[in-house]
């Protein structure tokens, strides 16, 4: 049976690395929007996958994409800790602990 290094665990972290990545971009875009009278709020939508115009406002309210932004930026960081922490270990397994 072949080992396969990058199981599901791995596959599943590099997905929301990516996912904490785009939405970090649209938070990012609707803050640096939210005085433009004609911007439209947008959201990242998991199911579909990609970026939508958001349903339950229109307009941006900073407060909440800050909130938004924070919430995503602690995921996106944990995400990216356990990501390095599978990378150390097999990394200390391909080369047998050495240094």
């Amino acid at each position: 049976m072949p080992l396969d290094i990058f199981d599901s665990t791995f596959a599943r972290l590099e997905s929301s690395v990516h996912k904490t990545t785009r939405t970090q971009s649209i938070i990012a875009h609707n803050i640096a929007n939210a005085n433009n009278p004609d911007y439209e709020a947008l959201e990242f939508d998991e199911v579909l996958n990609r970026t939508v115009k958001r349903v339950d406002r229109k307009r941006v309210i900073l407060e909440e994409e800050m909130a938004d932004l924070s919430s995503n930026s602690l995921r996106h960081s944990a995400y990216v800790k356990l990501l390095a922490s599978k990378i150390n270990v097999m990394r200390a397994v391909a080369t047998m602990g050495r240094k």
